[in-house]
């Protein structure tokens, strides 16, 4: 009997156990569910660009890729152009923390480290194509990492513009002689000092201005970017003119940059993500800009009749010669400058010859441009 009691009293112990261990697991299961979803990472991304402005469309497509890839480590929040914060605040605003991430153009903060200036465009400089080349090939990733690194930011170039537009305006540009007189809407440092040889005076205003500034006469012409990002600014309806080849930006580089003491905390999968999505990313705008600007120059020509004049070989030299004083100025004032400038030179002067052997079928940019001056360049790397 004593047996028996004991038997069953053992039973009953052993199932209170499974069951209270039962109900523990489940609840530790349900713990365990929760503290996961607690840990997943919030991150603000700020972008200098709107929805429906063409570099934009980078924010776009990195954020989707991210969603897809890793929903389940990180959610980015979205902020357009002057949600969070301005377009010329987003650098600041990624440095200090205040967002994790921006999406943002390189030239706007030249007044940094004037280095800035080459690692977004250079009048007469490289085209898209070069720039990838560099970047990826050449060695231009690592003088991103090193000038944007100074910053406290790690940098991924997401977001490749193919050569732009040039001025667009209410007057004919056949020559560098029109430039005369015109109140102009070009940005860039170099690219201003260009405009001023040529004795129009540079108006500083964000393209979103540029229609009424138009039509209020503040501006005769103006250059923003490829014929698809003049299209969406209403362009088409404002100007009948427009003055090619856009020298100067034949090639842009738009970058994802990251507050870097954040991105050290990632885990090395996220991280991981994060470079995978920018260059997808990069991969994809290059023929968006492209395709789109093609079919965006036919549309200004065919259905508002806008006239397109070109250049000179001649002003083109004319344009190339300043580029470079300007380079070699710069380089001679700052070795930041002079290292991403040497930098770029070496992989032109070793890629020029491929290139005039394939001008004829179909190569890109201009096979019988003249080079930087490298020996010049590299006297000025310290």
């Amino acid at each position: 009997m004593r047996k028996k009691i004991f038997i069953v009293a053992l039973i009953l112990l052993v199932s209170f156990c499974f069951v209270s261990c039962g109900g523990k697991s489940a609840e530790g299961s349900a713990a365990a569910t929760e503290s996961v979803k607690a840990e997943k990472i919030l991150a603000k991304l700020v972008s200098c660009w709107s929805e429906t402005y063409p570099a934009g469309h980078a924010d776009t497509l990195f954020c989707d890729s991210m969603k897809k890839m890793a929903g389940d480590l990180i959610d980015i929040e979205l902020y357009r152009e002057n949600t969070l914060v301005g377009p010329k605040e987003v650098f600041d605003a990624v440095a200090d923390n205040v967002a994790e991430m921006g999406s943002e153009y390189p030239g706007y903060w030249v007044g940094k480290d004037t280095a800035f200036n080459l690692l977004a465009a250079w009048p007469m400089g490289m085209d898209v194509y070069d720039y990838t080349n560099w970047i990826f090939e050449g060695g231009g990733m690592d003088e991103y990492k090193r000038v944007y690194g100074k910053f406290g930011l790690e940098v991924f170039p997401f977001g490749p513009i193919t050569i732009e537009s040039g001025p667009r305006g209410t007057k004919p540009i056949k020559s560098l002689a029109d430039y005369k007189g015109l109140k102009l809407r070009i940005s860039g440092s170099a690219q201003g000092i260009i405009a001023a040889k040529l004795g129009a005076a540079q108006v500083a205003i964000q393209s979103s201005e540029v229609y009424q500034a138009m039509q209020t006469g503040v501006i005769d012409a103006a250059e923003s970017s490829t014929p698809f990002a003049d299209w969406s600014l209403g362009y088409q309806e404002i100007t009948q003119y427009a003055s090619n080849p856009g020298w100067n930006q034949p090639g842009t580089i738009c970058c994802l940059i990251v507050n870097k003491e954040t991105f050290d905390k990632y885990p090395e999968k996220l991280k991981a993500m994060i470079e995978t999505a920018a260059y997808s990313t990069f991969t994809k705008m290059i023929p968006y800009n492209d395709y789109k600007g093609a079919e965006c120059a036919l549309k200004f020509r065919d259905e508002y009749g806008v006239k397109m004049d070109t250049l000179s070989e001649k002003d083109l030299l004319t344009l190339q010669d300043w580029a470079y004083e300007i380079m070699y100025d710069n380089a001679s004032k700052n070795p930041s400058f002079a290292q991403v400038a040497y930098s770029m030179a070496k992989y032109q002067h070793m890629y020029q010859y491929w290139k005039e052997a394939h001008q004829t079928i179909g190569g890109h940019g201009w096979a019988k441009q003249p080079l930087p001056d490298l020996e010049k360049l590299k006297s000025y790397v310290k």
